[in-house]
């Protein structure tokens, strides 16, 4: 069974480093794929120099870019694909785990759920958004690329949807997503501006006064993010700034909608 790898980059070169000697480390892989929006810190070159065939997308979101690699596995042959995050590695457990499941998957079985497990300041969370699994090992001619609120959605989080049935493997999928809290507030308000114009749900008075406070709890208590100590406060309280950044903004676009229809009836 072959695998190919794909990774979506842009500047990815905090992250990367650590990503490529994972992959070359548990050497499954049959082919290594990466699609570059217009990387200038030398993330093109270092992708090369560990043996990954580099293609060139303009960014048109996640979903698209996603999808593209998706795509171009099934178009190459691959037997199985593992889809990542240029901040994104299989543990040595998770390698061994995958190895496994690709010499043993029934044909039932198109996809594998992945644990994936958030790293702060260096250090990985143990209870906060635990667990979150992610379906990112697919049969590729089963699959697809959708975005998580709408087709049309592309700069919003993607998802791999797959029709067949789906098992977690052991092992976790290291997440070194931000550099610290500043920088996972400011890439959320990204994706909150996003919400706001795409989810008439969000904004009410009620999702706004309740949710960051429900944020907050979910992982703090209810997943028990006290246990991760001073860091797991601190992201409890980021997740609950996350969720009011998106019920925020799109609180305001309702008063901006009101206004202005309260102005055209106005006119009439």
């Amino acid at each position: 069974m072959s695998l190919h790898i794909g990774i979506c980059t842009l500047n990815a070169m905090r992250t990367l480093p650590v990503v490529m000697d994972a992959i070359t480390n548990a050497n499954l892989h049959n082919q290594l794929w990466v699609v570059d929006s217009g990387s200038t810190d030398g993330t093109i070159e270092f992708a090369k120099s560990h043996g990954a065939q580099v293609m060139h997308r303009p960014w048109d979101g996640m979903v698209g870019q996603r999808r593209f690699l998706l795509d171009h596995c099934r178009s190459q042959g691959g037997d199985w694909a593992l889809m990542l995050d240029a901040d994104e590695w299989p543990d040595p457990s998770l390698w061994k785990a995958i190895g496994t499941f690709l010499a043993d998957a029934p044909p039932a079985v198109s996809g594998a759920m992945l644990n994936r497990q958030l790293i702060l300041h260096g250090k990985p969370l143990r209870y906060v958004c635990q667990p979150e699994r992610r379906l990112r090992l697919v049969r590729p001619e089963r699959s697809t690329v959708v975005g998580s609120c709408g087709e049309q959605a592309e700069g919003i989080h993607d998802q791999i949807q797959t029709d067949g049935e789906t098992v977690p493997l052991l092992g976790r999928l290291m997440h070194d997503a931000f550099v610290d809290l500043e920088d996972a507030l400011s890439r959320n308000l990204g994706y909150a501006r996003i919400e706001a114009h795409l989810n008439p749900a969000n904004g009410g008075l009620g999702r706004l006064l309740v949710s960051p406070l429900a944020a907050f709890c979910k992982q703090w208590i209810l997943k028990r993010g006290f246990l991760d100590g001073r860091r797991g406060l601190l992201m409890s309280q980021t997740m609950a700034m996350i969720t009011w950044q998106k019920h925020l903004l799109a609180a305001e676009q309702r008063l901006l909608k009101q206004d202005a229809t309260g102005t055209c009836q106005g006119t009439q």
